[in-house]
């Protein structure tokens, strides 16, 4: 189930990247730590607004994924991006501080997800969340 949940938020993150290209406009995931979920949006702040880094429903921005984390997966640690949220800007590239997300499971195994300055993707396993793979 962990390496599933990593799957699942890369592809997360690739589809924000391609729906960032797609429709000329920033998106963002936001990482919810306490409920163990992640949520994107195309943040563009329809009609006439700028994006921000906030879901804006009454303006118009478009809800495309969320998801809570399996029973027995967790995000167990703030994330690196700054206030746990990251975006992709019209370009694929990263529009915020690029960083990781770490999610582990009940049985002691480990995995981060990765987003580089290039916006490349990739995920790291340990089996003591300190040394990685």
């Amino acid at each position: 189930r962990l390496r599933s949940a990593a799957r699942d938020i890369v592809s997360c993150l690739q589809e924000a990247k391609m729906r960032a290209v797609k429709e000329n406009a920033n998106t963002d995931v936001f990482f919810d730590v306490a409920n163990d979920q992640y949520t994107a949006w195309v943040d563009n702040g329809l009609p006439g607004g700028t994006g921000n880094g906030v879901f804006e429903a009454g303006l118009g921005e478009v809800l495309f994924k969320q998801i809570t984390l399996s029973n027995g997966i967790e995000l167990y640690q703030n994330t690196t991006f700054n206030a746990n949220v990251f975006g992709f800007n019209s370009r694929g590239l990263p529009a915020t501080q690029v960083g990781t997300v770490f999610i582990n499971n009940d049985k002691s195994n480990y995995r981060k997800i990765i987003v580089s300055i290039a916006g490349n993707i990739r995920v790291q396993k340990s089996t003591d969340g300190i040394n990685w793979n």
